[in-house]
């Protein structure tokens, strides 16, 4: 089931985003496993970003996109990854709240002229 959001909902998350921004701005990076070679773009913050580099050190992370403008793919991205962060783990939602996120990043990536992640 896709997320529904109406033109206003959808104005009042682009303004959050916005705001948000302003404080700690959104970063695309692409992370590299060293092991299968396998590469994978996310989507945070950039102060998330820092403290994952000094967590995974193994892992090979770079920027791949710097201030990600904010578009309607990021806002419902950025809702997929809310309602993903407060599911349990158990929830039976929890798999289709996965494959929203998942689809809603490669909508942002494509917004971004970055591959999509498979």
């Amino acid at each position: 089931m896709a997320l529904q959001l109406n033109k206003e909902q959808l104005k009042q998350i682009k303004q959050q985003l916005t705001d948000t921004q302003k404080e700690s701005h959104l970063v695309i990076f692409k992370s590299v496993s060293p092991k299968s070679g396998g590469e994978i773009h996310m989507i945070t913050n950039y102060g998330t970003f820092e403290t994952l580099q000094k967590q995974r050190p193994e892992l090979k992370m770079e920027i791949v996109r710097d201030i990600v403008p904010v578009t309607d793919s990021l806002a419902y991205w950025a809702v997929a990854q809310d309602t993903a962060s407060h599911l349990q783990p158990n929830d039976p939602n929890a798999a289709e709240v996965a494959l929203q996120v998942e689809q809603y990043t490669n909508d942002v990536l494509a917004d971004n002229k970055l591959p999509q992640n498979k």
